[in-house]
């Protein structure tokens, strides 16, 4: 039986990500559904497996409660969780990796390597540069 590629979702409200976001989606060929309600989402992630791309400083959803919510419902259906944030938030960044995020970025970073953030997240594509191998967590000595 051939593997499923996960389903694309965001929640993100910065129309700058939003942009970079679908432009990198479409460069890689997938696509991204971008929600903004928690039931919406948790809905929609509890039904196939899914990558959830999440902003971590959005305040209209409070992330870390919603990253245990997520990962509490995972027992079916997989569900990986790449949440970005300032590199000055580096007590979010700790809050987010304890809740089960499973990777948490600088927004710089985030950006930078989105293309290939995608591809290695839709097991249906391949890696344009298999060396690339991104960082669980990125550790920012700057405050």
């Amino acid at each position: 039986m051939k593997k499923q590629p996960p389903r694309f979702l965001a929640v993100v409200q910065d129309l700058l990500f939003v942009a970079k976001i679908n432009a990198a989606a479409q460069r890689v060929g997938i696509d991204v559904e971008f929600i903004r309600e928690e039931n919406r989402l948790l809905e929609a992630a509890t039904s196939s497996s899914c990558v959830v791309i999440l902003d971590l400083s959005n305040s209209s959803l409070p992330s870390i409660p919603l990253i245990q919510k997520l990962k509490a419902n995972t027992a079916e259906h997989p569900t990986q969780i790449i949440g970005f944030l300032s590199h000055v938030q580096q007590d979010l960044n700790r809050e987010a990796h304890k809740a089960g995020c499973d990777l948490v970025l600088p927004r710089s970073v985030f950006s930078q390597n989105l293309d290939e953030l995608l591809r290695q997240h839709s097991c249906h594509l391949p890696s344009s540069d298999s060396s690339v191998c991104l960082p669980d967590t990125v550790h920012d000595d700057r405050d």
